[in-house]
């Protein structure tokens, strides 16, 4: 077995896993059918948890020490009861997230980061220096990564294809990818329409698809998209747990997060703004509950903005591309006669 420990949700603290001695990796699911997972789980249920335990049950995932399973959302749920029956590879961590952000949550949060790390070390004893070099290194990690993506607000964008890509592969494994302003990412024409991308998982495909029909993702708004370059809690915070709580609870807002729609609602206005968006795509994951009412406040944002909004439906396996296609080439070409 390797020394990767597997996480899914952006609410999971990698610094956690780093401390530990492991490599943290993003478990991204993977393309087509999920049939063997399908038998385990209800039909209705979200396909990205569905396809990364049929990657499990394949044996396509590196080998693991373990997993941390953050029950974030009603899915996530039921993978942290299924995971541990059905995949005997390693351990499995469970990790309760609060869905609010106040005092008591982040107290909340920090507890079951203090247990989370106790049960990775296999010790009582928490090295909190060794903590803080892990902070430390991840927040240096962040801070190249959105000093690149700030450069998006230039006049001469940079393509979104070639970050969503290298941000993937930054995390899996997140030590082998650091973000750089080399001449590999390619250069693009200010002429082109600046999207903003949401939903919940983002499909590397879509970004591609989007700028090969001549858009441009400028942000994306996604659980493995921008909301994982958290900004650094300020003040002076000495526990390492209640920094990471208070690091992750007040980064950008999941739509899980309550109350969430005014704090969503400034955090999609300063994106509009600052990277000079003519339009809004929404990538709504088929049986996401959240997607559901986040669309929904995103539909209202854009029109109180009035704000060009598609939505497109995906279910994760990649099968959506033609519809896709079609109904991406007539938005832009609405963006372009505006």
């Amino acid at each position: 077995m390797g020394d990767f420990i597997g996480w899914l949700c952006h609410y999971t603290p990698v610094e956690v896993i780093t401390a530990a001695g492991y490599k943290p990796l993003r478990l991204l699911g993977r393309k087509g059918n999920n049939s063997r997972s399908a038998t385990y789980f209800s039909g209705n249920l979200c396909p990205y948890v569905q396809s990364c335990l049929e990657a499990a049950l394949r044996h396509e995932l590196p080998p693991l020490k373990g997993v941390v399973i953050a029950r974030s959302c009603n899915a996530m749920m039921h993978l942290a009861n299924l995971w541990p029956r059905y995949i005997t590879r390693g351990q499995t961590f469970v990790l309760d997230v609060p869905r609010r952000f106040d005092d008591d949550a982040v107290l909340y949060f920090a507890q079951n980061l203090r247990r989370l790390t106790k049960e990775l070390t296999g010790t009582t004893n928490i090295d909190k220096e060794n903590l803080w070099t892990a902070i430390n290194w991840w927040e240096e990690q962040r801070e190249g990564w959105r000093e690149l993506l700030s450069r998006r607000a230039e006049e001469t964008p940079l393509s979104g294809t070639e970050i969503m890509a290298k941000l993937t592969r930054w995390q899996s494994p997140a030590a082998s990818v650091k973000a750089t302003n080399s001449q590999a990412f390619i250069s693009l024409t200010a002429a082109r329409p600046r999207l903003f991308l949401a939903g919940s998982i983002i499909p590397q495909e879509l970004v591609e698809m989007i700028e090969e029909l001549g858009g441009l993702v400028t942000f994306a708004d996604g659980c493995n998209g921008w909301r994982l370059l958290l900004a650094p809690v300020t003040g002076d915070e000495r526990d390492p747990f209640l920094y990471l709580a208070k690091l992750y609870l007040g980064g950008p807002p999941c739509p899980r997060m309550v109350p969430v729609r005014g704090w969503r609602s400034r955090y999609w206005a300063a994106a509009v703004e600052q990277f000079q968006i003519r339009g809004a795509i929404y990538h709504a994951m088929k049986f996401c509950d959240a997607a559901v009412y986040d669309f929904l406040a995103l539909k209202n944002f854009c029109e109180k903005r009035g704000l060009p909004l598609l939505r497109l439906d995906g279910d994760f396996s990649g099968g959506n591309r033609g519809q896709w296609r079609t109904r991406i080439e007539a938005f832009l070409e609405m963006l372009e006669v505006q």
